[in-house]
């Protein structure tokens, strides 16, 4: 851990879900938090595995910057630093094996979640389940949100996707991507949350760390100027690579083995907590590591 400063210039990356928010419902004294730390000079920026297409407005304006789709897509300073998608070949091939496998799943891209008409009640079935057991609020920015993303396209084999939600399978995610075979590779989905029969395919060689390396060299700031925060597997990467990284409490020991600071979750204000302690909050002039 890089000793804090809290004086230095940082740019700070938040997973969402489950880190900045739980369930969608992001905590008044979290968007508070990025608030100051932003007011302060610092640059916070969503680092996220959710696609564009189902982030609301009103979250995304709160950040100086978007990493969506687990590192796919870096968007800030109104310019597009990067957006990777599945190469035509391999698109292919996922679809056909998800189709042949009986898969409820979405094709995740920045402008529209792509599912297949056999498919959409199942996915009701599955988000609804899954807000009956959390007691999400129904106006916050959750998993519902997929909804009015959901576009039934003609060739789902045509489609330009950068990562694959996997909502309802027979068969495990990871023997899924074996089957797809050389490109993607499989993670739990920390929104489903049932690791027997969803997950993630995402692109092998994409990582929340790129986003964030991508970034650090945008903004002209070192690696060791990083903060990053997050609590599920396509995070390990993110909280690897950042010279402060920030685990939350719960998360897997994968997870928080690569923690500098472990807080509390987000309905507890660990964000906060974690701000408090980097000194992210504190009013001081800071010196930029750019000059």
């Amino acid at each position: 851990m890089t000793a804090p400063n809290p004086a230095r210039r940082r740019v700070v990356f938040l997973d969402f879900d489950g880190t900045y928010a739980m369930h969608g419902v992001v905590p008044d004294a979290h968007a508070e938090a990025v608030r100051r730390a932003r007011a302060n000079g610092h640059d916070v920026l969503l680092c996220t595995g959710r696609p564009l297409s189902i982030l609301a407005p009103a979250v995304t304006e709160a950040f100086d910057g978007i990493v969506s789709s687990a590192g796919a897509r870096v968007d800030i300073d109104g310019q597009v630093l990067c957006d990777h998608r599945y190469p035509p070949e391999l698109a292919r091939r996922t679809v056909d094996v998800l189709e042949a496998n009986g898969v409820a799943y979405c094709l995740e891209a920045p402008d529209a979640m792509y599912t297949p008409a056999s498919g959409i009640e199942r996915l009701r079935e599955q988000i609804e389940r899954l807000l009956r057991a959390t007691d999400e609020r129904r106006d916050a920015s959750g998993p519902h949100d997929i909804y009015a993303a959901l576009t039934v396209p003609d060739d789902l084999r045509a489609c330009s996707f950068a990562k694959v939600s996997v909502w309802d399978s027979p068969v495990g995610v990871e023997e899924l991507a074996a089957r797809i075979g050389a490109g993607v590779r499989p993670l739990p989905n920390s929104v489903s949350g049932d690791a027997t029969r969803s997950g993630e395919l995402q692109l092998a060689d994409v990582d929340k760390a790129d986003g964030v390396a991508l970034v650090a060299r945008r903004l002209g700031l070192g690696i060791e100027d990083t903060v990053g925060a997050g609590d599920g597997m396509n995070d390990v990467g993110m909280l690897a690579i950042t010279g402060t990284s920030i685990g939350i409490e719960g998360s897997p020991a994968a997870v928080l083995e690569h923690a500098d600071l472990v807080v509390p979750r987000p309905e507890q204000h660990g964000l906060v907590e974690a701000f408090e302690r980097l000194g992210l909050l504190d009013d001081a002039r800071l010196e930029d590591s750019r000059a």
